[in-house]
């Protein structure tokens, strides 16, 4: 079908533009030099502005018009094939909402972004708030005008909660997170009552060389290609797609703390499996049907293999003696079952990316609360560090010493992803129930794992989650692939069998 054929040749265009920016953020990101961030900046935003107007040609209009795809019925005639349907989905909405952002909105945010992550950059290694203030409150109203444009009938955060998880409101967030949040408290508080975990052979000094090998090693071990990919250093983790064969994460390094390194890897890894792994078929190469259903599905991915798998016993029979030698002498004389409870030790702890998998949801439910109040105007962005520790402090009674370990430590607002922090936490609860599914039909993860055979997991994963792409809604790909809808009872029952081996509850 001709009109077909040009809609994907024109998106085509969008996703080169848009694949050559995450070139120019990486790059950013990892190694550019200080002081070329002013000009980086008007080179991402020209970018942005060049696949703003192609996304929003009026010629991408009128071929979704003749395809019969409206706002009403984005997919489209019902005699379509499947992935036709699909792709006129996901193209109609990305059209109607990218239509209603004027390009010099999408130029300046662009540009702004950029500026304001290198401010966070700086001020977050200098603990200094009141420098990156300015940058925040910049992007807090950035974010407000591009929520107004999109629906100026709703309320701004709803909106941009939309714009990761469609369909997402701050009220259906909250019917997850508040039962949630009940059960990790009593999870949390039944650790309260045991004798703690002792991790001292975690924090024995370990040289950034040495966990750079592993991390090497243990992007193998997931079967991460490094033809299409590669592992660099930076300030906060990300992994980013800069083209179908070209999927790249980042790790940090702590010589006192080499788990942070080891569990971005693998979390990271997790992202960049599924990006490698989406293959909606070759008519859809390099189009906007081949890209994750939402960020809770790519965030069940990283937190899958980083912490069911990555933290699982059966994981580190296979790999501890190796990861043993490697870092030798940081681990000699640590036992399996020493390791384990270690690695899996619940502590109320100041970051979040370090935080075990009870607290873990905890610190995101309070980035929800904080990041909602900053978009409806009930928190001023100067009052954010009081708040922020207040928070903690009424969540994990703990109070952060520092904005650098507070307010500033994630690098999410500085780029103005209002709206993505409740994805962590619902991705937990898809891999939870996804682990269930694979059991249900056959193939038991956990097994699989203790047997060293990841490749079965992966192989399920790519068949059910990462090949379809963009084909799902995130609603629609839970209930197609496990047969319900998302339910937390999952990732609790995991959690209460996890912890009652790891702490005797």
């Amino acid at each position: 079908m001709e009109t077909i054929d040009r809609l994907r040749s024109l998106d085509r265009e969008i996703t080169l533009v848009q694949h050559i920016a995450a070139a120019l953020g990486w790059d950013q990101e990892t190694y550019m030099p200080p002081a070329a961030v002013e000009e980086r900046g008007d080179q991402l935003a020209f970018l942005e502005s060049l696949a703003h107007e192609k996304a929003t040609a009026p010629e991408i209009g009128e071929l979704l018009a003749t395809l019969g795809s409206t706002t009403e019925r984005p997919d489209g005639p019902e005699g379509l094939p499947e992935f036709d349907r699909a792709y006129l989905r996901v193209m109609r909405r990305a059209y109607d909402q990218k239509t209603k952002l004027p390009t010099e909105l999408v130029a300046e945010l662009a540009k702004a972004t950029s500026l304001s992550q290198a401010a966070w950059a700086k001020a977050r290694a200098a603990n200094d708030f009141k420098a990156f203030e300015p940058h925040l409150k910049t992007m807090v109203g950035l974010s407000r005008r591009m929520a107004a444009c999109l629906d100026p009938d709703k309320p701004a955060y709803d909106v941009l909660l939309d714009r990761y998880e469609e369909g997402a409101s701050r009220a259906s967030v909250a019917a997850v997170f508040t039962p949630l949040r009940t059960e990790l408290v009593r999870i949390m508080d039944a650790v309260k009552a045991k004798p703690q975990v002792d991790d001292a052979c975690l924090r024995r000094p370990c040289p950034e060389a040495d966990q750079v090998r592993l991390s090497e090693y243990f992007m193998k071990v997931l079967s991460y290609d490094l033809d299409r990919g590669r592992l660099d250093k930076t300030a906060h983790p990300f992994t980013t797609t800069l083209g179908e064969s070209d999927v790249r994460i980042t790790t940090r390094y702590h010589e006192d703390f080499f788990p942070s390194s080891l569990f971005s890897t693998l979390h990271e890894g997790g992202h960049a499996l599924y990006e490698l792994g989406i293959a909606p078929g070759a008519a859809y190469a390099r189009t906007s049907l081949a890209a994750a259903s939402s960020m809770a599905v790519h965030e069940s991915q990283s937190r899958m293999w980083e912490n069911m798998v990555g933290r699982s016993m059966g994981f580190w029979r296979h790999h501890l003696p190796q990861a043993s030698r490697m870092l030798a002498p940081v681990l000699d004389g640590v036992s399996l079952d020493s390791f384990y409870r270690a690695i899996n030790k619940v502590e109320p702890s100041l970051i979040r990316v370090e935080a075990d998998e009870v607290s873990y949801g905890l610190h995101i439910i309070l980035r929800f609360e904080l990041e909602a109040a900053l978009m409806s105007g009930d928190l001023a962005v100067g009052d954010l560090p009081g708040a922020w520790n207040e928070g903690m402090k009424r969540f994990l009674g703990v109070t952060p010493p520092d904005d650098a370990s507070g307010c500033m430590q994630d690098i999410h607002w500085a780029v103005g992803l209002f709206g993505y922090f409740p994805s962590y936490a619902l991705g937990n609860l898809i891999a939870a129930q996804l682990w269930e599914a694979m059991k249900v039909q056959g193939l038991d993860p956990d097994a699989a794992v203790e047997r060293g055979e990841l490749s079965a997991i992966l192989a399920w994963l790519r068949a059910n989650v990462h090949a379809p792409g963009a084909a799902y809604s995130p609603d629609g790909l839970v209930r197609r692939v496990t047969g319900a809808p998302l339910d937390a009872s999952h990732f609790v029952r995991y959690l209460d069998a996890k912890y009652a081996g790891v702490y005797g509850l």
